[in-house]
């Protein structure tokens, strides 16, 4: 992981960082750090109960049964792996003082979405705030007040400033969450072992067994196979 942080104020009440996590050897990270947005009854229903559900209807009515199964699944990888690019270049700054963090998301190159904007969060909006330390980083995630918002919600934080972080949050009353470092890392993990086991090695599989209706994962792979590659190693 490339981190790098530059105070701009001399007070240090301003502090920018960059954070990129970018290639395929890193492609792990990226979709566990991915998965601390949802929680977990969403994750539970999306990840796992739906499409486990659609594989054995499909499996049981017939071949093409399973059409619907594998179109859940390309779709689904294809957004995971999209949504997941978002760390691979990310700039962020935090001003304590105004309570307020400026974040933009680089994505990938190429990437199918282009998202280069800044944008401002304001403590203000953020009811509260959960760390989670994974493969030596820390990675926040922001609780907003209004459960229906656009705002980015999953920052990596470096280590050097964490408590300046920390503190911010304190001071525009942002309750931090008391989940254990340890629970939460090994639940993210648990997240990404399934996460590859039924959107990747499962529906690869079943490529083999119910070929008729595969041909669109088999498509969704080809194509996030092509643009993972071309990022680099």
């Amino acid at each position: 992981m490339d981190l790098r942080v530059a105070n701009h104020d001399e007070d240090e009440a301003v502090t920018t960082w960059t954070a990129q996590i970018g290639g395929l050897r890193k492609l792990p990270q990226r979709i566990a750090f991915n998965s601390i947005d949802f929680g977990r009854l969403l994750w539970w229903t999306v990840f796992a109960v739906v499409p486990a559900v659609l594989l054995a209807f499909g499996s049981l009515v017939s071949d093409k049964g399973t059409y619907a199964y594998h179109m859940y699944c390309a779709f689904l990888m294809t957004a995971t792996l999209q949504s997941s690019e978002r760390f691979i270049s990310m700039t962020a700054k935090l001003d304590q003082g105004a309570g307020e963090l400026v974040s933009t998301y680089h994505m990938g190159e190429p990437t199918l979405f282009r998202s280069d904007e800044d944008v401002s969060t304001s403590f203000e909006d953020v009811e509260s705030a959960r760390f989670v330390t994974l493969a030596d980083q820390t990675v926040v995630r922001l609780y907003y007040r209004n459960s229906f918002t656009n705002k980015p919600t999953v920052f990596l934080v470096p280590s050097d400033i964490e408590d300046q972080f920390r503190e911010s949050l304190r001071q525009h009353d942002v309750s931090i969450r008391g989940e254990s470092e340890e629970d939460s890392t090994g639940w993210v993990w648990v997240r990404f072992v399934i996460t590859v086991l039924l959107l990747g090695v499962i529906p690869v599989s079943a490529v083999f067994i119910w070929p008729v209706g595969s041909w669109v994962y088999v498509l969704a792979f080809i194509i996030n196979s092509i643009f993972i590659l071309r990022q680099g190693w």
